[in-house]
């Protein structure tokens, strides 16, 4: 496959993400994708220390510590100091969090089947092997 193939793959996902985000902003969501993404991993993961967050979203400790004080100023998290070692934070959801993250995700599952619905099932399928191809790809490296 020529070089500028794989450029113009590379500009049309970016495309994709930015149209999605845009959408995602013209929602009316109360979060940012950061934000709910953050409150996702909470959710699915339970509490977490700044680090894993970090980790969890390839972010830097700052970044997920700027995030996070926002969503602690929303009532959205908490932070707890760890028992063992009081420099270990812990961010943990709180029940106003896992109650906006349901909301939002029933609505942006529907923004995003909106954008998906029009490719067969076949072709999300190809789309599914491809990206974890690439992810597992990326991860070796």
């Amino acid at each position: 496959m020529p070089e500028r193939d794989y450029f113009e793959l590379s500009t049309l996902f970016k495309t994709l993400l930015k149209g999605i985000a845009h959408k995602w902003n013209q929602h009316g969501c109360p979060l940012t994708q950061t934000q709910f993404k953050t409150l996702f991993v909470l959710s699915k993961e339970g509490p977490q220390m700044v680090s894993q967050l970090a980790h969890a979203l390839d972010l830097t400790s700052a970044a997920i510590t700027g995030v996070t004080d926002h969503l602690l100023a929303e009532g959205y998290v908490k932070k707890e100091r760890a028992e063992g070692d009081r420099r270990v934070v812990n961010i943990t959801l709180t029940e106003e969090g896992a109650s906006l993250i349901k909301e939002v995700e029933k609505s942006q599952k529907e923004l995003l089947h909106s954008h998906f619905s029009v490719l067969p099932d076949e072709d999300i399928a190809h789309l599914k092997r491809i990206f974890n191809t690439l992810i597992a790809e990326l991860d070796k490296k």
